[in-house]
């Protein structure tokens, strides 16, 4: 369950964006929530060896302490505050995630080609951080409603089912469960899949969904769930569900070192076409969750 949310502040158009929404999804949360609003000098902007002038640290600083004391008003339970921070801005919104943080950024417009937006701060922050990040557009199309998590039977794709089940508890919406799967592709021409084989087929990923939806509701039993798997492609299945959502939910697998600082195929994939609120859960989540299990472990013994 997160109890904390970030939001990456820089008072542009994207960085409010992001804030309107932190900001609603907060007010349906418990007291006692705590709101952060962070803004990053990047310091590769600076010149070398030249350092922040005192003044503009205090501007903005004043700038990011007056939106907070702003939306502390709107949010009277819960804990709104604000940081300044220099440095690298991926690394140091990186350090502000664990699996109890959500991570909230802005994307800007889209007018690069595909392989420049895929380099966005959200895209890099979703592939190494080390809990969930929210990336958030700026123009949200057609009437949504509901919450749709895609799901493909590993564990990490489950934590991304039980958050997306916190979420539409929280929002009160229905969740709905997708799980995509294509037919395996044929080597020889003269073989093709019969309706048998297809059934089989079908009904071994019938049952993926369904174990996913059995995991949500043994935790939310009081949650509206629909669920279904679906043959065709990842992206436009959970993008164009119907109906249409209001959120996004999918989990992304590391599976090398390289692969670390990169987002799977779907999460990609889903953030190049991106017109709807997006939450990526990254395997790196389990991780920092088994540390600090560790951590408090080795506190125990220790006293």
């Amino acid at each position: 369950m997160t109890t904390r949310t970030v939001v990456a502040w820089d008072d542009s158009v994207e960085s409010r964006t992001a804030l309107v929404w932190a900001t609603e999804r907060a007010r349906l949360a418990a007291a006692g929530q705590e709101l952060v609003l962070v803004r990053v000098i990047d310091e590769i902007s600076l010149i070398p060896g030249t350092t922040i002038a005192a003044e503009e640290f205090d501007a903005a600083s004043t700038a990011v302490a007056e939106e907070a004391a702003r939306i502390a008003r709107e949010l009277p339970a819960a804990r709104v505050s604000s940081q300044v921070v220099i440095g690298d801005t991926l690394d140091t919104l990186r350090r502000y995630t664990d699996p109890t943080t959500l991570l909230v950024v802005g994307t800007e417009a889209r007018t690069h080609p595909h392989f420049r937006f895929t380099w966005s701060i959200g895209a890099r922050l979703a592939a190494t951080a080390l809990g969930p990040v929210a990336i958030i557009p700026r123009h949200v199309t057609g009437t949504r409603s509901g919450i749709v998590v895609g799901v493909d039977g590993s564990e990490t794709s489950t934590r991304a089912a039980l958050f997306a089940a916190e979420e539409a508890s929280l929002q009160s919406v229905p969740l709905h469960i997708i799980h995509v799967w294509l037919v395996p592709p044929v080597w020889q021409a003269d073989y093709v899949y019969d309706d048998f084989t297809l059934d089989m087929l079908g009904e071994e990923h019938e049952a993926i969904v369904h174990d996913a939806a059995a995991a949500v509701r043994r935790a939310r039993p009081g949650l509206v769930v629909k669920a279904e798997a679906v043959r065709g492609s990842t992206v436009r299945a959970l993008l164009d569900a119907s109906p249409l959502p209001q959120l996004v939910v999918v989990g992304c697998r590391s599976r090398s070192a390289v692969n670390r600082f990169v987002l799977g195929s779907a999460s990609h994939e889903l953030i190049l076409n991106l017109d709807v609120p997006v939450v990526i859960v990254s395997d790196r989540v389990r991780e920092s969750a088994d540390a600090v299990a560790s951590d408090r472990t080795q506190e125990l013994i220790g006293g």
